[in-house]
């Protein structure tokens, strides 16, 4: 007999912010198909995701569901309602100027089918009506920091909270530091620490935050340059006048081998103009070179 679709959160994903939720599909030969996604529905969406076959139910159990829920009982949800909670905590977070992990897509596969259409649950994302980024044990100080950095940007000093660890923290790419006072994450429970705010940024920074999504799915550093310079090219696109953007666009496709490096180009330039409405600086050069945070350091004319 073909077992259900189903779905379970952690128990405290709204206390604490973060945790995972597991959507499976049975087939009818009895194996599992699930996806999970660990969500930050506080500031960062779909931290992590994944997509896996099991052989049967009992095998779905004890390696999925026992290993990411052992310590806490589950909530179960309609699948229906799952769905929309992954796709809210995404929406939130791009909003933010956030992308999901990069195995999202493939682990949305489960969905297939599910409609929530009819789903009246509703989930707040954020915590106390603002974003509020915890840095969690994977996250480099560096990436720490220009998380910060893109919550200035869209939210403004005061537009959110955060907690990151104090100890060994240093601003993005080792730059400068000053005497001035630093701001302080929100006084409660948890790690409590401090960084340096984010004050106006280096357009080497910035074009960092547009490309960085991109950058965290690229495997070497010949591809995390190729990157960096399209983001300068689509950087540069959107500060022209409309009737230049058109004329633009009829190389733009002459430019690259394949439909996937437009899209690229489009999706960058979107996020220029997401994160960075108000930035008109036109990038003359740009140099790429090794860094040991970021695998890669970008000083921009």
């Amino acid at each position: 007999m073909k077992h259900p679709s189903e779905a379970f959160r952690s128990a405290n994903l709204f206390d604490s912010g973060c945790g995972y939720l597991v959507v499976s599909r049975s087939k009818a030969n009895g194996r599992v198909e699930a996806g999970f996604f660990l969500l930050d529905v506080f500031c960062l969406g779909v931290k992590d995701a994944g997509f896996h076959e099991f052989n049967s139910i009992a095998d779905y159990q004890e390696s999925l569901l026992d290993r990411l829920f052992r310590d806490q009982t589950p909530v179960r949800m309609t699948p229906a309602a799952a769905r929309k909670l992954a796709e809210g905590a995404i929406g939130y977070a791009r909003e933010l100027g956030f992308s999901p992990g990069a195995d999202y897509k493939k682990a949305s596969r489960v969905f297939g089918g599910i409609t929530t259409a009819d789903c009246d649950e509703q989930f707040m994302f954020g915590k106390n009506g603002k974003p509020f980024y915890f840095q969690g044990p994977s996250d480099s100080p560096a990436r720490a920091e220009r998380i910060l950095r893109v919550l200035e940007a869209r939210c403004g000093k005061g537009g959110y909270h955060y907690i990151v660890a104090a100890d060994g923290f240093e601003p993005f790419g080792a730059e400068e530091k000053n005497g001035e006072s630093a701001l302080t994450g929100p006084s409660q429970p948890g790690p409590a620490g401090q960084v340096n705010p984010p004050r106006r940024l280096k357009v080497s920074d910035m074009i960092w935050l547009v490309a960085e999504p991109l950058l965290e799915s690229a495997p070497d550093y010949e591809s995390k340059e190729t990157i960096l310079k399209l983001t300068v090219l689509a950087w540069n696109f959107t500060l022209l006048e409309p009737t230049e953007q058109e004329e633009m666009l009829i190389e733009i496709p002459k430019l690259f081998p394949c439909s996937d490096g437009v899209e690229m180009f489009f999706y960058l330039a979107d996020r220029k103009a997401l994160l960075f409405p108000e930035e008109d600086r036109v990038i003359h050069k740009v140099e790429t070179g090794p860094a040991s945070y970021s695998d890669v350091v970008v000083p921009v004319a």
